[in-house]
């Protein structure tokens, strides 16, 4: 079995607020993410988020799930020196892995965050 990826999270209010507030937008049909450059240069770190007007607990983790998915996918192909904090919307809780690897691509893409 392989061991997963492990990437840096971010996990206190303050660091998402400080995103929302001073960071650039792209919105998807499925994900609005969020980019701020972060002050240590050597770390990219990332914030999950799905607000409970999405569904119930266990929708709500699966759809977390599948971005953290998708994310470990393009992780090894981002810019260090970025916070980013990705929130789902409506439509992405009705999306598979592999649709939401291709929304985060293409928002990732117009936020300049590949190598």
């Amino acid at each position: 079995m392989v061991a997963a990826m492990k990437f840096p999270v971010i996990k206190e209010n303050h660091l998402f607020l400080k995103v929302y507030e001073k960071g650039r937008c792209q919105v998807s049909e499925g994900l609005a993410v969020y980019v701020l450059k972060n002050r240590n240069k050597d770390v990219t770190a990332v914030g999950f988020t799905v607000s409970k007007n999405r569904g119930n607990a266990v929708l709500r983790n699966t759809v977390r799930r599948r971005m953290r998915d998708a994310y470990r996918i393009l992780y090894p192909f981002l810019k260090k020196g970025y916070l980013i904090v990705i929130v789902a919307r409506q439509p992405c809780i009705n999306y598979n892995s592999t649709e939401l690897c291709e929304q985060l691509c293409g928002s990732f893409r117009k936020a300049a965050l590949f190598l």
